[in-house]
């Protein structure tokens, strides 16, 4: 078996499990970080560890998928909060030089994210002072970009002259952001070094101006700088960029280049611009695909692979707001009985491998979009299927799905984990969440909230949690009852946000 080793961007399943999940299999076998050596939300992981074990693990690996804001920082969060200087960073970089001259052959496949800038007051992911500041942190750097480049509003620069934010908290924010765009353009220097063959620099919830903007046009000046515009690309994500890495190493190892067929349920669909996102779906969509090691096609009867997006025409908003969901972008502007019904077609009489992005909403399944689905009940059928977090954690998990589909692969693992993505994203990510949210987090002191479901494992909150996503997944999908059983069930950061899953599929008689 070949050898590969993964340093996840953090501890979550969608970081830590998905790729193994999906990847592991007849060809490869995945090293990760041991979990233990993994951090806990703001607590990072213990580097000097994971360093070792990358260093050791490399040796004989045919390719390495790593993050570097875990080689460096200790996690997507630690990369938001610590205190460390772009020389002490920079040493630790090393480590990737290390790997290299130790194993010359290795495939080094890396991502580094561009720090995201929230816009709203919270400080669940972020240094404490966003929970006061964080709307104006946003608001301010994005105009003030927006005056630069002289679009701007009187209204916009009347509320910029307003905005009142501590020197020691805005100075903090600017100061750390600074320090990870200049180690970020140093990988990017080790792309050029040939030390990193591949870099993917994913703008986590990005923005059309701002920090996130302004950072990105930072490292891409020096991309293009040494011409690297083809062994490095930027685009919007984080989550699932792992997932991205190892389809583009797998279509790399069987020297391959997949042609994929995209199909919307109206051509407008390109267009509309998705939640935490700075460009039109289509842009996207293009970068995930060459990020992958795919090509485009127009033509279906040529294509390897089938990419099916749900998308809506305009107003994209996020699943918990569904009830308040534009008519015209949701409704008139798409036509999903055609849209299911050419998907259906597809994968009975063309034979086509499908995979499902489906992303009517961002942070779960569109019900609408799921009742026809189990009409037509082809869900096992699939080459993939993911609608969790924003878009583009949905897309780069639905592709690689399919990447991994069209090559040889362990059948029952990847049953398994389709089952478990129609069980999260639709019971969980669209239904449960939002009922739970509703019904049962409160305010009073002792209360479970959004934010604390008392611990990863509190027995009644999962037995809760259990009981509402069945009754709800039997309500919208009958089809999948008594296909599925859920072996664990437990919530990494002790939040309703996130939830981590252990799921079989129960094949039919």
């Amino acid at each position: 078996m070949i050898k590969i080793v993964h340093v996840p961007l953090d501890e979550r399943p969608c970081n830590y499990d998905f790729p193994t999940l999906m990847f592991q299999g007849k060809e490869f076998d995945i090293h990760r970080v041991p979990f233990e050596y993994m951090g806990l939300k703001k607590k990072p992981g213990n580097i000097a560890k994971i360093q070792e074990f990358f260093k050791e693990a490399c040796k004989d690996a045919y390719a390495a998928i790593v993050s570097i804001d875990t080689l460096v920082y200790g996690g997507i969060v630690p990369s938001r909060l610590h205190y460390n200087t772009v020389e002490e960073i920079s040493e630790r970089l090393e480590v990737l030089k290390e790997v290299k001259k130790a194993n010359p052959n290795i495939k080094i496949y890396a991502y580094n994210l561009v720090m995201r800038c929230p816009h709203y007051d919270d400080d669940d992911e972020e240094p404490f002072y966003y929970q006061h500041y964080g709307l104006r942190i946003h608001d301010k750097k994005a105009i003030e970009h927006k005056m630069e480049v002289n679009v701007a509003t009187q209204e916009e620069i009347d509320y910029y002259n307003s905005i009142d934010i501590p020197f020691e908290y805005e100075n903090d924010y600017a100061a750390r952001r600074k320090v990870n765009t200049a180690i970020t353009c140093k990988v990017v220097e080790l792309v050029n070094e040939g030390i990193v063959d591949f870099l993917i620099v994913p703008q986590d919830d990005s923005a059309p101006f701002g920090y996130t903007a302004k950072d990105q046009m930072t490292v891409r000046s020096v991309v293009d700088k040494h011409n690297l515009q083809l062994k490095v690309l930027t685009y919007p994500g984080a989550d699932e960029v792992s997932n991205t890495l190892f389809a583009r190493m797998l279509n790399e190892y069987y020297n391959k280049k997949p042609l994929v067929h995209v199909i919307y349920p109206s051509d407008e669909c390109k267009n509309v611009i998705p939640c935490a996102e700075d460009r039109p779906l289509d842009i996207s969509v293009r970068y995930q695909i060459i990020a992958s090691g795919c090509l485009m096609t127009p033509d279906l009867n040529e294509a390897d692979l089938i990419l099916a997006i749900n998308a809506p025409t305009r107003n994209m908003i996020a699943s918990q707001y569904r009830e308040y969901s534009d008519y015209f972008g949701y409704v008139v502007g798409r036509n999903l009985v055609d849209f299911v019904e050419r998907i259906n077609y597809l994968v009975y009489e063309k034979k086509k491998p499908v995979t499902i992005c489906d992303i009517g909403y961002c942070n779960g399944s569109d019900p609408a979009f799921i009742r026809l689905v189990d009409q037509k009940n082809f869900y096992m059928d699939l080459a993939g299927y993911a609608s969790w977090n924003i878009p583009c954690n949905s897309l780069g998990t639905a592709l690689p799905m399919g990447i991994r589909y069209i090559y040889p692969h362990n059948k029952e693992l990847f049953d398994d984990f389709l089952m478990h993505r129609f069980v999260e994203d639709i019971g969980y990510s669209s239904l449960g969440r939002k009922e739970l949210r509703e019904k049962y987090c409160g305010t009073n002191p002792g209360d479970y909230t959004i934010y604390d479901v008392h611990g990863q494992r509190d027995p009644y909150w999962v037995s809760l949690t259990h009981k509402v996503m069945k009754e709800l997944l039997h309500d919208l999908c009958p089809n999948l009852d008594g296909r599925y059983e859920i072996l664990d069930m437990y919530f990494p950061w002790s939040r309703t946000y996130d939830i981590g899953l252990k799921v079989k599929y129960i094949k039919e008689k």
